[in-house]
């Protein structure tokens, strides 16, 4: 009976810690009551029409997620370049505020011309005082020393960096597991996380620009406790706006199937799109590609209904 229960013992150390589902998930699946799993990735134009609920003048859920995190109200966000994982690498806020900016390259402070006394300085004029640009901050500004007056002068960094706006981050990326519940005989998608995305059409090189990675654990969360400010809107019946989560969660959002997890990590368009004969990429032959994998997946539900 002893070494019962030393082996019981024994048995229930080694296995704390183990996680038997995957932590980043909203409503987690045990692993062993998975049938089926698979990751898909899906990009959302929030520019269509079907998605402007997300996309709300002056409340967009682009908008939304940058003040969430300028408000410290979500503090956890994740690198979005290309090569992390989609959930590695943090960044900082600070690390979030330099990439929404439009040039990556450090602010250059220029040398200014030096400080003259008898000299009337309009607004916005800059000079240098005993190593420190100042900005002047009214006009027919004469004999007041940079430094002494806060009201006639004021210090000067540099130009300020162009950042991108909410409404120039025109796309999402979400991630989900699309899983087969074995004892419940149901098919769920649990989203994991969403990509911000500068398409090529606002960002400066003209490709598409990857700003950040939230998981979506944590913006279900931030949802649910300020529904004032997460609202996804009806523009056909206001009396049924809804909550961001609950948009998510009931799918009301329209995307364009891009990746399938796969070992080679490769793009619907990578593995579809390509011209045997030319070797061009073809983004008709990606999309055509992209809805049969859909259709693949809807019958694969189908027949796991049967198994």
């Amino acid at each position: 009976m002893l070494g019962l229960v030393l082996g019981l013992a024994f048995t229930a150390n080694a296995q704390e810690g183990v996680s038997y589902a995957n932590t980043n998930s909203v409503n987690p699946i045990p692993y062993y009551e998975q049938l089926y799993k698979q990751r898909i990735w899906t990009r959302v134009d929030l520019l269509q029409k079907q998605n402007k609920g997300f996309f709300n003048k002056n409340k967009e859920f682009t908008q939304i997620l940058i003040d969430a995190v300028r408000n410290d109200e979500i503090q956890t966000v994740y690198d979005a370049e290309p090569g992390y994982g989609e959930l590695d690498s943090l960044l900082t806020k600070e690390g979030f505020e330099k990439r929404l900016q439009k040039s990556a390259e450090e602010t250059v402070v220029e040398a200014q011309p030096l400080y003259e006394s008898d000299f009337p300085y309009m607004e916005e004029e800059i000079v240098e005082f005993n190593g420190v640009n100042y900005a002047s901050k009214r006009d027919d500004n004469i004999g007041v020393d940079p430094g002494t007056d806060p009201d006639a002068w004021g210090p000067w960094a540099g130009e300020e960096a162009e950042i991108y706006m909410a409404s120039e981050i025109t796309m999402i990326e979400v991630m989900e597991d699309v899983i087969f519940d074995k004892r419940r005989a149901r098919e769920y998608r649990d989203i994991i996380s969403i990509k911000l995305i500068v398409t090529d059409k606002y960002s400066n090189d003209g490709t598409n620009y990857y700003v950040a990675t939230f998981a979506f654990k944590d913006l279900e969360k931030f949802f649910k406790e300020h529904p004032e400010k997460a609202l996804w809107y009806n523009q056909y019946n206001s009396a049924e706006n809804r909550n961001l989560a609950d948009a998510f969660a009931l799918r009301l959002f329209q995307g364009q199937l891009y990746k399938i997890d796969n070992a080679e990590d490769l793009t619907i368009l990578d593995i579809y799109g390509e011209n045997p004969e030319t070797g061009q990429m073809l983004n008709k032959a990606g999309l055509i590609g992209a809805e049969y994998l859909k259709m693949k997946m809807l019958e694969r539900e189908h027949n796991l209904w049967s198994y």
